[in-house]
């Protein structure tokens, strides 16, 4: 341990553990340590905070790895320093969840996060690997540049989630990346707010074929003819109900010539995510593609991934049935994507011609649950503006009522 200029410490007791090789470890058994402003603190080991606070307004580095199993997070509340990782193949674990002020990973090799961490302002990935695996990473800082890389990226392949907290209608980068095939298969997200309300936004970036994972790529809608088999990703609004942008990046001389982008719904296939306005990044990188999902309500760990469609204009899908029994499952006849265009009417009748529906302007929030009406199958006709184009729609629904 090294320790320059001045660090106060108050009642603290550090034990400074030796192996055969000399690495030291920093050991915090419940007492308080303040590192000044301007002041450094390096560990040449692993540091581990059995129980105590720290406050940081200076810098600690750690060359071993982090530990803490005390449930405060470590650092104190008024903390803004900055924490270093700055040796090799180090991991940040422990009992606990830390919170972090500030963190900077440095040296070399993977940064592994084997227990839930939050980075309160800024989080430096630099050139480095940070695996997330299977669990949670939060920047808690809401400045659009509160994650600072350059050919850094954070990996997910075990369904962990990088979260991001947003106040500002910008563009919240994502580096989201993997290595868990051998090689480097960079593909950040970018999102962007419609608003300037507070929303916390998390992406899981899996570098798995869908069907593996659960999502089985031979269940979609009928005109799309094939789906992504080398990654998928979830998103999940965890907080707040702002309208976003997800703007999704694929190589299509490496991942495929994509034209759609597919979310897999409740039902249990894979279906269009709306308009995916497919487009070139920049003219200079004419194979690097964006691909579009906006929402239209907060979604909790959806399944998103590209795919190769038909080229209709048809993006509305209507399912058959539904079961209005009150388990807050299919309670109501879901048309797919039919927010998108406002510019509609539904007529429902049943088996004897009599209308017992009709709605202008169909959407998911006046979708009809076949209140007062008896099981059966009953006819409907649904007129929609789609893009400049005027469609209709019409076939049988059938209400299933289970009590």
């Amino acid at each position: 341990m090294k320790i320059k200029n001045k660090i106060s410490f108050y009642s603290f007791l550090m034990v400074l553990l030796f192996s055969a090789s000399s690495k030291a470890q920093f050991v915090n058994n419940g007492n308080s340590l303040t590192i000044q402003n301007g002041a450094f603190l390096t560990v040449n080991g692993d540091f581990s905070n059995l129980a105590g606070t720290i406050q940081n307004f200076g810098e600690l580095t750690v060359k071993g790895n982090w530990l803490n199993n005390d449930a405060s997070g470590v650092f104190a509340l008024a903390s803004t320093g900055n924490t270093v990782l700055n040796g090799t193949d180090q991991s940040i674990g422990g009992s606990q969840k830390t919170n972090f002020p500030n963190l900077t990973l440095a040296g070399t090799g993977v940064k592994k996060l084997l227990t839930d961490a939050d980075v309160r302002a800024t989080l430096r990935l630099n050139n480095l690997e940070f695996a997330v695996e299977d669990k949670s990473l939060s920047v808690l800082g809401t400045a659009v540049g509160s994650i600072v890389y350059t050919t850094g990226f954070v990996s997910t392949n075990s369904k962990g989630f990088l979260y991001r907290h947003t106040n500002t209608a910008d563009d919240y980068v994502f580096p989201l990346g993997s290595k868990l095939n051998g090689s480097l298969i960079y593909r950040p997200v970018t999102v962007k707010t419609k608003d300037n309300l507070d929303n916390t936004v998390g992406l899981s970036f899996v570098e798995k074929d869908p069907t593996t994972e659960g999502y089985d790529r031979s269940l979609k809608r009928f005109d799309v003819n094939e789906i992504n088999p080398k990654y998928f990703y979830l998103a999940d609004q965890k907080s707040g109900n702002s309208l976003l942008e997800y703007q999704f990046l694929f190589d299509k001389t490496v991942d495929g010539n994509f034209n759609q982008l597919v979310n897999w719904i409740n039902f249990g296939l894979w279906e269009k995510a709306g308009v995916s306005n497919i487009r070139p990044l920049a003219t200079a990188q004419p194979d690097m593609m964006l691909a579009t999902f906006t929402t239209l309500k907060p979604v909790s760990k959806l399944p998103l991934t590209m795919s190769f469609i038909t080229p209709v204009n048809d993006p509305i899908t209507i399912f058959n049935s539904f079961s209005p029994d009150g388990d807050g499952k299919n309670d109501t006849w879901e048309i797919k994507n039919i927010d998108l265009f406002p510019d509609n009417e539904i007529t429902i009748l049943n088996r004897w011609g009599s209308e017992v529906f009709k709605a202008k302007n169909y959407n998911s929030a006046n979708a009809w649950n076949g209140g007062g009406l008896n099981s059966g199958t009953y006819f409907y006709l649904l007129k929609v503006n789609i893009n400049n184009e005027a469609k209709v729609y019409k076939g049988f629904i059938t209400l299933l009522r289970n009590d």
